[in-house]
């Protein structure tokens, strides 16, 4: 009978141990749990911040990109640069495309495009009777962000024959 008291009291025992490394693991537990929550909370409002901040950013990335193609339309004119440099010219033009793309910004741009309102401002329709309508000079570039048009592209319009289109800041002969 003394055996079966020891045994039952080595059983109680081990049963209280348990329950204290059970019961501190819980506390542990407690403890990551709280602290995961005050981290997702920082990252929550670190989220916030950048949105803030971002409209700012993406602001900036459109004046470089203006100014780029700003200065790239201002060398269009023959002997105004080496092909050489015109070239040049024309590959920071597509890189600073890529690199705004790779922010999310797409850039409305590209001359000889079938022209859509949904993201070009015709400025000038060389052809207003024709109904295949296309870009034929690109006056100031559009951007598109997650699919919402945040500027459309200005652009003269008219059919790629016109003959009456002479592009600026080009010979005339």
């Amino acid at each position: 009978m003394f055996n079966n008291f020891k045994l039952f009291q080595r059983r109680r025992q081990d049963e209280e141990e348990t329950r204290r490394v059970v019961l501190e693991e819980f506390q542990g537990v407690k403890k990551l749990l709280r602290k995961q929550g005050i981290m997702i909370e920082e990252v929550h409002r670190e989220q916030q911040a950048l949105a803030q901040k971002e409209p700012e950013s993406v602001e900036a990335m459109i004046e470089l990109c203006d100014a780029i193609f700003y200065l790239h339309r201002a060398f269009r004119n023959p002997g105004l640069m080496s092909s050489q440099h015109a070239q040049v010219l024309s590959m920071v033009l597509r890189k600073l495309e890529r690199f705004a793309a790779s922010a999310g910004l797409d850039l409305i741009m590209e001359e000889g495009a079938p022209f859509d309102p949904r993201v070009h401002e015709a400025v000038i329709n060389r052809s207003p009777g024709s109904e295949s309508l296309e870009i034929l000079e690109m006056v100031q570039p559009g951007y598109v962000r997650d699919g919402k048009v945040l500027r459309p592209a200005k652009v003269i319009i008219g059919e790629s024959g016109d003959s009456t289109f002479i592009p600026s800041g080009r010979d005339q002969s």
